[in-house]
């Protein structure tokens, strides 16, 4: 498969002893915002490291293409369309954890952000079937064995970030220690 322009590098390791670069960020409980149920990060930055991972491991920032038709757990299209949506979503992340190169990973820990494109109110895990073609996808790649869980996918946690053009998910993958 070739991979389009618009799928320019956008996954990259990020180091989560890095302070945010947002003042304050990730001084709620579970990274949100009061209110709302909005992430404290900005739009593409790495979640903080009290979200995601002990000190000294790596995360893989997963960014999928702004616009991407997204799975519901409330959706109730026809069988077909949904097929075609997961097949989609699941050839997006084999795309992007390729052209990243990704390292092959043992044990992982998810934090699947959907940023919306607006400011709607939405349910934080309204996305986990788009999320699980994105894991499918990420494992067909060749980034991960399986995704058994907890032996592969210690854990998978959803959260809404801001809004982002056209809305867009991003998958933040952190080594566990086996």
């Amino acid at each position: 498969m070739t991979a389009s322009p618009e799928m320019s590098p956008p996954v990259s390791p990020v180091r989560p002893e890095t302070p945010s670069p947002v003042p304050g960020a990730g001084s709620l409980p579970g990274g949100t915002a009061p209110g709302r149920g909005r992430a404290t990060s900005p739009a593409g930055a790495a979640p903080d490291a009290d979200d995601t991972a002990p000190a000294g491991s790596t995360t893989w920032t997963v960014e999928l293409p702004p616009g991407l038709p997204l799975l519901s757990l409330n959706g109730r299209e026809h069988w077909a369309v949904r097929a075609r949506y997961t097949r989609t979503l699941k050839k997006a992340a084999w795309a992007t954890a390729l052209q990243a190169k990704i390292p092959r990973l043992e044990r992982v820990s998810v934090v699947a952000e959907y940023q919306p494109p607006d400011r709607r109110h939405r349910d934080s895990d309204n996305p986990a079937a788009s999320v699980k073609a994105c894991i499918d996808g990420i494992v067909q790649a060749g980034v991960l064995p399986d995704d058994e869980s907890p032996r592969y996918v210690e854990s998978v946690t959803y959260r809404i970030g801001e809004p982002y053009p056209k809305g867009r998910l991003v998958l933040y993958l952190t080594e566990v220690s086996s």
